[in-house]
């Protein structure tokens, strides 16, 4: 999962010189602050992001990992 999530597409807020929102759910970029989960529930970019992750979550988790030393010998 990514840390911060500033990819989404913005619009401008006409009545502020300096402030955007999301283009999919209207909220202000100042209150999703760069986290997924502040995004409005039912936005598209959100829901799509999320599916992304839980793919890929899904996708590592089936990987079996060798990186530990395993230790067959008895002394």
């Amino acid at each position: 999962m990514k840390p911060f999530y500033i990819d989404y597409p913005q619009e401008k807020i006409e009545e502020h010189q300096h402030a955007y929102r999301c283009l999919h759910c209207k909220i202000s970029t100042t209150i999703i602050f760069g986290l997924l989960e502040n995004h409005a529930e039912d936005c598209s970019y959100r829901i799509l992001q999320s599916k992304s992750t839980q793919l890929k979550a899904r996708a590592t988790s089936n990987k079996v990992h060798f990186d530990e030393p395993h230790i067959d010998e008895v002394d």
